[in-house]
């Protein structure tokens, strides 16, 4: 006896719910079965329908009930729009022609309604309205195609090059004196945009179209002010119109759109200085005044260097032999690294400016400044003395090539615990302290602190996040960024089997165009590491082999790779046993319960025994809390880990509740852009918690740990993934002290 659907159901001892499929509903295997009447077939519990006993008793007929716990279900509602006619079930025979057309025809069944409406043609589906994307720019910043052999000089002198919709836009109410005041995003209803001859040309009729504005970030600076005031100003007539109001004229894209009442006040963050400048050291107070200049958006940015001007400088005034110039010149410079580190800089504010010659003497020493500043422990320079024997043979062979400048990429492979960053560290401290430059980074940023100088890869070398074909890095040959790559000895990309393997191409890429040359990373002696038993790129709903697919090893520098293994586990060698299983589990040896799932020992597991287990949890990792609240060391090794969401902010608030002492609540101001209609309410913004950012109301207590989600300052360890334990709080801002050892101040 067969099914269609799959019966019988295989005995499961427990539900597991499937990815984007049906769940696998736990079935006991009881041994029982039943006897179906005239036909002699048994059946057992693998036959059993998922059914709820009071729909059955309640409408008396056959009901089969399924969970559905994945929002992606609305879809479904939504597909019968589209799904096409039903068919009928009908037997294909070999022939000697195969028509696809008279097949479709053949096996399509309508019913009388559908043909009636069919014979009407009545629409059955309709787009509208339509969607057109208008560009947008900063003065003289059109983006220009032409073909490599043409030379800029022609390029340029072309004046066609220069037209997009936003300078034609413009045009329009300078040329044609268009007496109606339309917004950009308006204007497609009254105008069509003739790409051949890149101009407007008015429409006969007002069309239904919908013209939507490229999207452009808060951490842009000059475009997103630039795109506020398109959506608010109607008629401009240029760039300098824009910069306007009642007459007057401003210097910036920022100061216009406050004077239009489109930002909000300054207060709050004025109130945050003020307060941190009771406490705060000047260097914390810099960071602090760069953090806002990147987060918070201030409107007043002149007003806020002024106020706060004296306060973060008060460590360069030690010296009796500095001028002012000087001092001015080098808290610019300072901010400015900050700054650049988040692919900004001053020039995007309304801050004065570094002189000429204090910027040409360290713009580009800057970053290698930082490079060769970076803290050596003696640990780590002493280190080569206690590698085990794989660890140091893999050192000899990376340190000759680096020592050779030979083209060369490593892969140090080895499970969890078998020394990869110890190796890495030691390393980074004997080639920095010989005065080279090798630059540290990591696929996932929660790795970042475990390196000294570590940064995301995709931070560093500015990846983009989608994969074009023939994507480039984003940094050009003038910058810092490439001054500092062609100066590195080396490079040190850490869980590298976690990326794709484009982001692998497209740096190879990348350097290959900036440095010059045709060698596999132009050159650089590369040492990747990592374990494909861990983590392999996500690809989203990607199947088996769409996952292998974008793994690096799929990748065509590859076969340039020399893979050095490490195999003695150093962190588990007073618990074998553990490691051992660890590395089944890697190895795919140990056996399996259903959907490829494994059985925790029990020694290693807590039973759940409802939401009192989360407290057993929290005082099984954290004993005695109270006592230890302010010991880094106590809190330096443990951590509790878990993949969902609900989970982590269930466990934090339970966690942050066992800390003694007064807490401090601070709460999220959420807005969408462009909401003029306030489609989403407050609430329900400060209901949404997504993983990347902290939940709208959050609670603080002095001691209670915590991480940061954003980049701050990466050259001190200020970074994503950076743990921290708060000391003391005010009522705007904090104070946190590091968790780790070589970021303790």
């Amino acid at each position: 006896m067969s099914c269609k659907k799959g019966y019988p159901k295989p005995f499961a001892e427990c539900t597991v719910q499937g990815n984007d499929s049906y769940p696998i509903y736990r079935r006991r295997n009881d041994h029982r079965s039943v006897a179906l009447d005239n036909e002699g077939e048994v059946v057992d519990n693998g036959w059993v329908v998922p059914y709820n006993p009071w729909l059955l008793l309640k409408y008396d007929c056959h009901i089969n009930v399924e969970i559905c716990s994945n929002i992606k279900s609305i879809k479904y509602v939504y597909k019968y729009v589209y799904k096409g006619p039903d068919c009928i079930v009908f037997e294909v025979r070999p022939g000697p022609v195969y028509d696809e057309i008279s097949q479709y025809v053949d096996g399509r069944w309508i019913c009388a309604p559908e043909a009636l409406w069919r014979i009407f043609k009545f629409s059955m589906s309709r787009i509208y309205p339509s969607v057109v994307r208008l560009q947008i720019h900063l003065p003289n910043m059109q983006q220009v195609q032409f073909y490599s052999r043409r030379s800029i000089s022609d390029v340029l002198a072309n004046e066609r090059n220069s037209r997009t919709m936003l300078t034609e836009f413009f045009k329009i109410y300078i040329e044609e004196q268009e007496q109606n005041m339309y917004l950009y995003k308006d204007f497609l209803k009254y105008y069509r945009w003739l790409p051949s001859e890149r101009k407007w040309l008015k429409r006969s009729t007002t069309q239904k179209v919908i013209g939507r504005v490229y999207a452009v970030a808060l951490s842009e600076g000059i475009r997103f002010y630039l795109r506020l005031l398109l959506s608010h100003v109607t008629g401009p007539k240029s760039f300098d119109d824009l910069l306007t109001v009642d007459g007057v004229y401003y210097l910036t894209f920022k100061q216009t759109a406050e004077k239009h009442g489109l930002l909000e006040d300054d207060n709050s963050i004025k109130e945050c200085l003020v307060e941190a400048r009771s406490f705060r050291m000047p260097s914390a107070l810099r960071r602090l005044f760069s953090t806002i200049l990147l987060y918070c958006e201030p409107s007043r940015v002149r007003m806020l260097w002024e106020e706060n001007y004296p306060h973060m400088i008060e460590d360069y005034l030690s010296s009796s032999n500095v001028n002012s110039l000087y001092i001015m010149n080098k808290l610019l410079h300072d901010i400015n690294d900050i700054l650049q580190q988040h692919k900004t800089s001053i020039k995007d504010f309304d801050l004065p400016q570094i002189s000429e010659g204090f910027e040409d003497m360290r713009a580009i020493s800057g970053v290698i400044e930082h490079e060769l500043s970076i803290p050596i422990s003696d640990d780590d320079l002493y280190g080569s003395r206690v590698l085990n024997a794989c660890q140091l043979l893999a050192f000899d062979i990376i340190s000759q090539a680096i020592r050779q400048k030979h083209s060369a990429i490593f892969f140090v492979d080895g499970p969890g615990g078998t020394g990869k960053i110890f190796l890495y560290r030691t390393l980074l401290a004997n080639f920095r302290n010989d005065g080279c430059i090798i630059l540290a980074t990591v696929t996932s940023s929660i790795a970042t602190n475990l390196l000294p100088g570590g940064r995301t890869v995709h931070s560093k070398f500015k990846i983009p996040i989608k994969f074009e074909p023939m994507a480039m890095c984003r940094f050009s040959k003038q910058s810092n960024l490439c001054a500092l790559i062609n100066r590195a000895s080396a490079i040190i990309w850490d869980e590298a089997p976690m990326a794709n393997r484009k982001a692998f191409e497209t740096v190879d890429r990348t350097f290959r165009d900036m440095l010059g040359v045709d060698l596999p990373f132009g050159g650089k002696v590369m040492i990747l590491g990592g374990d494909f038993r861990q983590l392999l790129p996500v690809v989203i709903n990607g199947t088996k082999s769409q996952i292998i697919k974008a793994s690096i090893v799929e990748s065509s520098l590859w076969s340039s790779v020399k893979v050095l293994n490490l195999s003695e586990n150093m962190r588990a060698q007073h618990d074998p046993h553990f490691s051992d299983f660890l590395l089944r589990i890697g190895n795919g040896d140990e056996p399996t319960i259903k959907n490829d799932m494994i059985r925790i020992p029990d020694s290693m597991a807590m039973h759940w025994e409802g939401e009192n287990s989360i407290d057993e949890l929290i005082n099984a990792i954290f004993p005695d809390l109270s006592s230890h609240m302010y010991d880094t060391d106590y809190m330096e090794n443990k951590a509790i880990i878990t993949p969902l969401n609900d989970d982590v902010n269930k466990l934090n608030e339970k966690a942050i509740n066992a800390f003694p002492g007064e807490e401090m609540t601070y709460y999220s101001l959420n807005s969408v852009p462009d909401d003029t209609r306030n489609l989403y309410l407050p609430e329900f913004l400060n209901s949404i918690s997504p993983g990347n950012l902290p939940p709208h109301k959050f609670v603080l207590k002095k001691g209670s740990p915590i991480m940061l989600l954003r980049n701050i300052d990466p050259r001190i360890g200020l970074c994503n993934g950076t743990r921290l334990i708060c000391r003391r709080f005010g009522r705007i801002s904090q104070k946190q002290k590091y968790w780790l050892d070589n970021l303790r101040e």
